[in-house]
């Protein structure tokens, strides 16, 4: 799956509906979060547009993507409080990387959970990766009708989530994009871990 992102590495960050997006995620982020001193893990980070705004806020964010080249444009940042790792996300990874060593305050996926293979297996480790009351947001494509087999539905994201263990807080449309296909709204989840 990461070589399929790799080819978008190098042009990722002038992409304008990138931006925009990312921009939108974090103003909708702060809406919801006080970012101030918070350890994040930032799950699918691709080239860390996320991360470069909430850098600022926070203490420390953890940027994990499968995808070498996208940590690589995001390790040429040289932002101070932030650590990269490419690979997998696996229960062997949060046992044995040191980077995961401590649990984190807040998880964010943005635009990425669409994608993953096991959606639900992924949310039950990022789970684990939480402290006690920790928050999981989410922001993806929402499912628009039922011949559509990419985003989701906020029944598919609710269930995910409870079936990970996590305590669901909303699951709600956060935003839109418009592109050639018309308005593609976002759907965002945001969970606790109880």
């Amino acid at each position: 799956m990461s070589e399929n992102w790799d080819q978008y590495a190098d042009d990722w960050d002038t992409n304008a509906d990138v931006i925009q997006y990312a921009d939108k995620a974090f103003d909708t982020l702060c809406e919801i979060v006080n970012l101030q001193g918070l350890t994040v893990l930032d799950f699918g980070c691709g080239t860390g547009l996320l991360a470069e705004r909430m850098a600022a806020k926070v203490g420390r964010i953890v940027c994990i993507d499968s995808s070498e080249k996208m940590i690589e444009v995001l390790q040429n940042k040289q932002l101070k409080n932030v650590e990269t790792w490419a690979g997998e996300l696996t229960a062997e990874t949060l046992k044995s990387n040191p980077i995961f060593n401590s649990k984190f305050d807040l998880v964010v996926a943005s635009s990425v959970c669409a994608f993953l293979p096991d959606y639900e297996g992924t949310l039950t480790l990022l789970k684990q990766a939480l402290k006690p009351k920790g928050v999981f947001i989410q922001w993806d494509w929402l499912k628009t009708s039922d011949d559509s087999d990419f985003g989701f539905t906020d029944k598919t994201i609710e269930t995910a989530l409870i079936n990970s263990g996590m305590e669901v807080v909303k699951v709600e449309t956060a935003f839109a994009m418009e592109s050639s296909k018309g308005t593609m709204p976002v759907i965002m989840a945001v969970a606790s871990n109880a």
